[in-house]
């Protein structure tokens, strides 16, 4: 009886743990999102001080990881399709849907009705697109953008 209820007691935690690496994982893709959204937008500052802000709407459909100082450790670079080997835990920026493109590791949390399933699995993406707001009358602005909505947690 004690061994059945230190099993239970034992996969109870380990369910808490798992969802804890979901947390993180889910916390360190948003702050990678995060660190895109303010490069480009120091990106787009720059232009606008250096009086290029008409080129501010070539932006759209770049890739994002251009606009941060490091990519994120597990960037496996640009691809016209699916990399051969795109294991979870891996992004890499697809040049014909001009999408940067992350596959979850633990996704049990993760609600993505129309995501599109790569190797079998499900891959979030992003891309650069016009915001349709013209700044200060200076042309178009440019910002990040999930493609299919999605729900973390």
């Amino acid at each position: 009886m004690a061994l059945v209820v230190i099993a239970l007691i034992w996969l109870m935690e380990l369910n808490r743990f798992q969802e804890l690496q979901e947390l993180g994982e889910k916390t360190a893709v948003e702050m990678t999102i995060s660190h895109i959204r303010s490069g480009l937008r120091w990106e787009m500052a720059d232009r606008i001080m250096t009086k290029r802000e008409a080129n501010i709407a070539e932006l759209a459909g770049s890739n994002p990881v251009r606009w941060i100082e490091k990519p994120p450790e597990e960037y496996l670079g640009e691809f016209s399709a699916a990399p051969p080997k795109f294991p979870p835990g891996n992004w890499y920026f697809d040049t014909l849907r001009k999408e940067l493109r992350y596959r979850p590791i633990l996704h049990k949390n993760l609600e993505c009705p129309r995501c599109e399933r790569v190797a079998g699995e499900m891959a979030l993406s992003w891309r650069i697109a016009p915001s349709g707001n013209p700044m200060f009358g200076r042309g178009d602005t440019v910002r990040v953008v999930a493609v299919t909505p999605y729900r973390w947690f």
